[in-house]
């Protein structure tokens, strides 16, 4: 009876322990899957990936690019702070400044659709 107690105990400890999602649907890893350039243009890269939890958001290419940063999603606009990288850094990920402000397009639980000045976003939920 004391094993099972005990191992209870442990079990919801490591529940306790995760973090609850609180951006809703932004919550989690999207990967990039093409970038549409108000020119025409659009490329599609490989391995980028966006991960949100918290207020925290990652910018991440696999052989490239680890950034951090935060933001804001308010209503149908994203906001997103990137303090420390330049400008250059950001720009494989479809943004073209370290402090940007998309409008959210679409936001279900597999598919996300972000657009800017500079480019418009397409993602899958990784």
């Amino acid at each position: 009876m004391k094993k099972i107690v005990w191992l209870m105990g442990i079990l919801l400890t490591m529940e306790a322990c995760e973090k609850i999602p609180i951006n809703g649907k932004l919550d989690g890893r999207w990967q990039l899957m093409n970038i549409e350039y108000p020119n025409g243009t659009s490329e599609s890269p490989e391995r980028t990936y966006y991960s949100v939890q918290l207020h925290m958001i990652n910018l991440y290419k696999v052989g490239g690019a680890n950034l951090y940063g935060t933001f804001a999603h308010e209503d149908d606009s994203l906001h997103i702070v990137m303090r420390q990288t330049v400008k250059e850094a950001v720009k494989s990920f479809g943004i073209n400044d370290t402090i940007v402000s998309l409008g959210v397009e679409t936001l279900t639980s597999n598919r996300m659709i972000l657009s800017g000045s500079y480019a418009r976003l397409s993602f899958r939920k990784f």
